[in-house]
């Protein structure tokens, strides 16, 4: 219905026929702009035409549903918005259209760059006070921005975009703030038992307001938190929540590729924290395997990329299949390349996968050094979740190498930090696997 809007008006979207021509109007795009600063755009001349107006406003609407549904449509309707806006004049709404182009150039590697722009959508919707926007453009530009700025602090503009979307009657973009700003707690390091009662808070205002494709993305992250934090711990409320879904699930994973990737994502995570070995080949594969193109940045490609890292370098070492060490050292690289950036978001993650790396490469001295960095940079960066997770991987690699003392002080490190995050299911699992290695009494 919308793109026979769009075509009533005058806009007609061509579908794309392959990344390639999409990067390729990306890269138009970006040259265009290259020319036009900061203050240029904000002082651009203002659009008049009601027709091209009324146009930008569809355009917006269908955008983010894009997001979710039809990926390969997301640039070329974000396009169409700053062409109209470059042509005819800036809008309140143009502010949509920087903040996904800015969003895409985080996607693809351009993270400097993208990140200027979605900082000039949010001075758009201040200067144009744009209220009818201000939640859709916090949610996007958020996402974007933990990519450069600290996790913990990005991630809280999603509270601001919340109620920004409901002061507008955004019920949409006030929901997916709350799902993104959950979804994202639990990445952050943030104390379990916190991240459930803003969990609560989040479900309760979806449920309310029947947000049933983003409360079926809620789901797999409940369940992580169950399986961590022990499910007999979980308030029963919740658990009847989870269950509730059920068929309402399964049919929303199946319209949402998004909704099925993260509940492969949770999945594998599930398998990999637990060390299920039995499921943990077939959980990477089906991640691995379900592939969708995801044009804008969202926190969970990084922990997807460092998840499948860790569990990659894990399944090379139980099955020697070259495959898995070559995903591995892929998704190192990429951390890398986002450590450059954001320090203190990915550096301590991408020396735990260098650690693993070393580890299946029997580099024994290299791998020392570098899961002391991975313990040192998360500890220093306030990620006590992921500095749970390094020591626990080198009481493994140390225990592997014969020296136990160092491995069982890892260990010992390992649950006491679980036990902080508020993981005690967790903690429980490490403990008696050390009690059963080094029988302690």
């Amino acid at each position: 219905k919308g793109f026979w809007v769009l075509s009533m008006l005058g806009i007609n979207l061509p579908r794309p026929s392959s990344t390639d021509e999409i990067l390729s109007l990306i890269e138009e795009t970006r040259s265009t702009l290259r020319g036009l600063s900061d203050g240029a755009l904000l002082n651009y001349k203002l659009m008049t035409d009601s027709t091209k107006i009324m146009a930008m406003k569809f355009l917006s609407r269908i955008e983010m549903s894009l997001v979710m549904t039809s990926c390969d449509f997301t640039p070329i309707v974000m396009l169409q918005m700053l062409k109209l806006s470059l042509e005819h004049g800036i809008t309140p709404i143009s502010a949509v259209g920087f903040v996904y182009f800015g969003s895409v150039l985080v996607s693809i590697g351009h993270i400097e760059e993208g990140y200027r722009y979605v900082k000039l959508a949010k001075k758009l919707v201040s200067q144009f006070d744009a209220k009818e926007v201000a939640g859709e453009v916090i949610a996007i530009s958020t996402q974007a921005i933990g990519y450069i700025e600290p996790m913990q602090s990005a991630i809280e503009f999603h509270v601001l975009g919340h109620k920004s979307a409901l002061e507008a009657g955004d019920i949409g973009f006030a929901s997916m703030n709350c799902s993104l700003y959950i979804s994202n707690l639990l990445w952050s390091g943030l104390n379990l038992n916190q991240v459930q009662k803003e969990f609560d808070k989040a479900h309760s205002f979806m449920e309310q307001h029947s947000t049933w494709s983003l409360l079926v993305i809620t789901g797999p992250l409940l369940q992580s938190i169950g399986k961590l934090v022990s499910v007999e711990e979980l308030p029963l409320f919740q658990e009847r929540k989870y269950q509730s879904l059920g068929p309402m699930a399964e049919f929303h994973r199946e319209k949402n590729p998004f909704a099925t990737k993260i509940f492969y994502l949770h999945n594998m995570y599930q398998t990999f924290i637990f060390r299920n070995f039995d499921r943990l080949e077939d959980t990477a594969d089906e991640f691995i395997d379900f592939k969708i193109q995801t044009w804008t940045a969202l926190n969970t490609h990084n922990v997807q990329c460092f998840i499948c890292g860790l569990v990659s370098f894990l399944l090379y070492r139980r099955t020697n299949k070259n495959v898995w060490f070559e995903r591995g050292s892929e998704f190192k690289l990429m951390m890398k390349r986002w450590s450059e950036c954001s320090e203190w978001n990915f550096l301590h993650k991408f020396h735990l996968l260098e650690a693993e790396e070393h580890f299946c490469n029997k580099r024994l001295e290299e791998a020392k050094l570098s899961y002391d960095a991975a313990v040192s940079f998360s500890k220093k960066h306030k990620f006590v979740n992921d500095e749970a997770l390094a020591c626990e991987l080198a009481g493994y690699f140390f225990l592997e190498i014969g020296e136990r003392s160092r491995s069982l002080e890892y260990f010992i490190d390992a649950h006491e930090k679980y036990h902080e995050w508020g993981a005690t299911a967790k903690a429980t699992s490490v403990y008696k696997y050390v009690e059963s290695i080094f029988r302690l009494r």
